[in-house]
């Protein structure tokens, strides 16, 4: 019966790691504007997540700004959020290329 309990007890530890590591590798983090803008082409052609503040918005691909930093935000296959507005901070998610530009596929507002 004790060994019974140990094994139990072993199984449920691995079911926890297992848990955790998976949820550590499908999160998918948001990186800090400066980061991308400073070392573009370690993320040319991946799709990421940038947060940064709305800048140049009126209507249609506006820049995401970070201190001096700035990425284009092209807009053009994507739903825009009918609360984005400049001075914001947004979420964009979509494909990056070291021109400083993302194809956004996704753009999220801070719930109010």
């Amino acid at each position: 019966m004790k060994k019974s309990k140990i094994i139990a007890f072993a199984g449920i530890v691995v079911s926890i790691i297992v848990i955790i590591s998976l949820l550590t590798i499908n999160a998918r983090p948001y990186l800090n504007l400066s980061k991308v803008a400073i070392n573009p082409t370690k993320y040319d052609g991946k799709e990421i997540q940038v947060i940064g503040i709305v800048q140049g918005f009126s209507g249609g691909d506006f820049n995401l700004t970070e201190e001096e930093y700035s990425i284009l935000i092209d807009t053009t296959d994507v739903s825009i959020p009918t609360d984005l507005k400049n001075g914001i901070e947004v979420v964009v998610t979509g494909d990056f290329e070291d021109s400083l530009v993302i194809i956004a596929s996704q753009i999220l507002t801070q719930c109010s």
